[in-house]
């Protein structure tokens, strides 16, 4: 049979639910603009009845309780924010890093490669109508120092950004590992909540914060298990595991994009990484591509100028540097050969030694539009024209994949923002509901109190 002291215990109680309701709300409000928080709801559940008989048995309520204070979030969405961060990521990287290295050649402007190639035979065809002219030889060796310097300057540019590519993977492989102490730390703390029965809510909230953070330096891939804990695979590697963080593996190959344990080898599809991956190899290739150019360059030019005749008789003269034996040293020290850099004498024009003789810079000035074997069957200003659309080419695709993909990302972020953030509105209506309902349980114990009162003083009489 129920008592005015049963229900003064039972409002008791939905006051303490409902002060719990309204702090939960106001957590929500604080939390706002909290990065990767996920709202909070209470979830209220009816006590079990009192039963009594009285014509038959009979149950009468006995309030309510809390069932739960529920963390909103879905899964589905978290794992493709995972998989589009690891993408975005990539894109970024790898659009961003090969515009840096597209910069280097600066084309089309007429301090990039492709312009020197062009006053470099220019001086060439000049000289040949004008062999006697000292300024047409100064002309072709200055225009040969100039292209020398680019195509040089170019690759030591080329190759200091590979050192610093280098660094950044480095720094990114430290980043997993802080990354993987913390959701171990977490994990930790989330299993300790789940052990003593309390809601480690914000808790998995920073967690999923870390693992989407994780998300955008490598593809990464997660298994939850049933005390709450989380294993965590970085490219297929396991960092974190139940029993703690195991580091990322420091051995990489940016040609094939993968990384080793020195068992295992898995290949980096996503997160910066993979873009470092993609920027240092085209690295690599434009920096073959260069001496590729250097190279033949020497060989082709040389083997004409090394059959020159200057005035003084002098035969055998190289116009770039170069080594007797292969191999060849590419671009790195390419530059004019020490006598045509120290006197324009040894600028050769023609094979017979006499002053009006031409012929030689003229056969010069037509390796212009010779089809080199080595080089693709390509002309000098072709291959180069090709090094510099590929690329473009390539960071065109990259650029428009990231562009699609920022698109892919905001909607997905939108679409957790509908289901796990806090909405003002919400959250308002909710707190004037459960202050209601709390000033009504408050009611109802005054009621109830004052039938207490009277009873007490009836049994007084």
């Amino acid at each position: 049979m129920s008592s005015p002291f049963g229900g003064i215990n039972m409002m008791s109680y939905a006051l303490r639910n409902f002060q719990a309701a309204l702090e939960t709300s106001g957590h929500n409000v604080a939390n706002v603009n909290t990065p990767g928080y996920s709202r909070q709801r209470v979830d209220f559940a009816t006590n079990v009845p009192s039963t009594f008989f009285s014509n038959g048995m009979q149950s009468i309520g006995r309030g309510m309780q809390i069932s739960q204070i529920a963390r909103i979030r879905d899964g589905f969405l978290d794992r493709n924010l995972t998989t589009s961060n690891g993408n975005l990521g990539k894109f970024q990287t790898a659009a961003s890093g090969l515009q840096q290295v597209e910069r280097v050649y600066n084309e089309p402007s007429d301090s990039g490669i492709v312009a020197g190639l062009g006053k470099f035979f220019d001086a060439w065809s000049g000289l040949g109508s004008n062999p006697s002219d000292p300024g047409a030889k100064f002309q072709v060796q200055n225009a040969g120092q100039t292209l020398a310097d680019r195509v040089r300057g170019a690759w030591k540019t080329l190759d200091t950004t590979k050192l610093d590519t280098g660094s950044q993977i480095d720094s990114i492989i430290g980043q997993i590992d802080d990354l993987a102490t913390k959701i171990d730390r977490l994990n930790k703390g989330i299993q300790a909540s789940a052990v003593s029965g309390h809601p480690a809510s914000d808790l998995l909230d920073q967690r999923d914060q870390a693992v989407q953070q994780l998300g955008t330096l490598v593809n990464v891939h997660t298994e939850t298990y049933t005390n709450g804990t989380m294993s965590v695979f970085a490219a297929g590697f396991t960092v974190v595991d139940g029993a703690g963080t195991i580091p990322f593996p420091t051995t990489y190959d940016v040609t094939t994009g993968t990384v080793t344990n020195g068992t295992i080898t898995n290949i980096v599809r996503g997160g910066e990484m993979a873009g470092l991956f993609i920027k240092s190899s085209e690295i690599a290739n434009q920096m073959t591509r260069l001496d590729n150019l250097a190279n033949n360059l020497r060989n082709s030019i040389n083997a004409l100028h090394t059959t020159g005749v200057n005035e003084a008789g002098i035969t055998n003269v190289k116009f770039f540097n170069d080594v007797a034996v292969p191999p060849q040293s590419g671009a790195i020290d390419f530059d004019l050969d020490l006598p045509v850099k120290s006197d324009i004498s040894n600028v050769m024009t023609g094979v017979s030694g006499n002053p009006g003789d031409g012929g030689l810079a003229l056969s010069l000035a037509g390796i212009r539009d010779t089809k080199v074997v080595s080089l693709g069957a390509k002309t000098f200003n072709s291959f180069m024209h090709e090094t510099v659309n590929v690329l473009a080419s390539t960071i065109s695709y990259y650029a428009q994949a990231s562009t699609t993909e920022s698109s892919v990302n905001d909607q997905i972020k939108n679409q957790i923002q509908s289901v796990s953030g806090v909405s003002l509105d919400e959250e308002m209506a909710d707190l004037v509901k459960f202050q209601r309902s709390y000033q009504a349980a408050a009611k109802t114990i005054s009621v109830l109190d004052e039938v207490t009162q009277d009873l007490i003083r009836m049994l007084n009489r």
